[in-house]
């Protein structure tokens, strides 16, 4: 007898079939999620309005299955189909559908999804954009997971570079500008932080989510190394990425960073560059911009350095 073909209940799924939905506890693990997602939500007056009257275990009932949906195991009562005339009349924002990808981002980011997993679950809820935002074009853009950083989701080196390769065309051809801003979290002035790798990694988990939620969507996020990341801020020149990067660093200097007892007190010291004729290349830019993140680093009173 082939035990392949007849597994009993219970067994665990053949890998090579196996969903996300399976890989993350099925039923208990995803319920779970939808729980952590689901509060989340409601906790936000900007979108719990759009479904003012709706039965509660319903709207949970919703986000259940959109979620399944999205890791790979639909429910049978969900219909991509009636996606549209069931969300259209509610006048739903492009800002608004925005704020609750980054609530499912980071709240697989709190339980441990892998982040080529993230980023599969995201790319699945953003190819239902258009069927939840009226007038939005379907979602397009392709997904590689070879362009994905294993521990947040985001974009890798190979992702990043090919954003500045393509950037490097744009300004040769039109002058465009682009500025590139390194970040890196760091203990707060006058604190000393040891950090574990283990610690590092949590910290550039929920970091990642962070930023996410604040840079522009227009913008490219990646995690350039380990405990840098690096922003992309396409046609923007450098007084405005000045203003971006002091509003990106700010938002994420007031979060809390749980590590053991007590949460330590971060900064993000962000190192930036505008793209000129003095930088022949992608790696002349990012050397650039790493030698302003290191000097911002070790400021106590000026966290953005713009290098020279």
């Amino acid at each position: 007898m082939d035990s392949k073909k007849h597994m009993h209940r219970g067994s665990v799924p053949d890998p090579i079939h196996q969903t996300l939905f399976d890989k993350y506890g099925g039923v208990p693990g995803v319920r779970n999620i939808v729980r952590e997602f689901h509060l989340r939500f409601i906790a936000k007056p900007t979108l719990n309005r759009y479904f003012d009257g709706i039965d509660p275990q319903k709207l949970i009932q919703h986000h259940a299955e959109l979620i399944s949906f999205a890791m790979g195991r639909p429910a049978p009562t969900f219909d991509q189909k009636k996606m549209p005339e069931q969300h259209h009349p509610r006048g739903i924002t492009p800002s608004a559908f925005e704020a609750v990808i980054n609530i499912l981002r980071q709240v697989m980011l709190d339980a441990n999804v892998e982040g080529k997993d993230i980023a599969m679950i995201i790319n699945r809820m953003d190819m239902q954009r258009h069927n939840i935002v009226q007038n939005t074009s379907p979602y397009a853009q392709a997904y590689n997971p070879d362009h994905v950083d294993s521990l947040t989701g985001l974009g890798n080196r190979e992702a990043l570079d090919l954003v500045l390769a393509e950037e490097f065309a744009k300004y040769k051809e039109s002058s465009r500008d682009l500025s590139l801003a390194l970040l890196r979290a760091a203990p707060a002035p006058g604190r000393a932080l040891s950090m574990s790798p283990a610690a590092r990694q949590q910290i550039d988990r929920h970091l990642a989510g962070v930023l996410a939620r604040v840079v522009r969507k227009a913008d490219a996020l990646s995690r350039f190394d380990n405990g840098v990341f690096a922003l992309a801020l396409r046609a923007t020149g450098r007084e405005m990425a000045l203003k971006a990067a002091e509003r990106i660093r700010s938002a994420a200097a007031k979060e809390s960073y749980l590590l053991g007892a007590m949460p330590p007190e971060l900064e993000l010291p962000i190192g930036l560059v505008t793209l000129d004729d003095k930088l022949p290349n992608a790696d002349a830019l990012l050397e650039a911009a790493g030698r302003a993140l290191e000097g911002a680093a070790m400021h106590t009173t000026q966290r953005i350095q713009v290098a020279a």
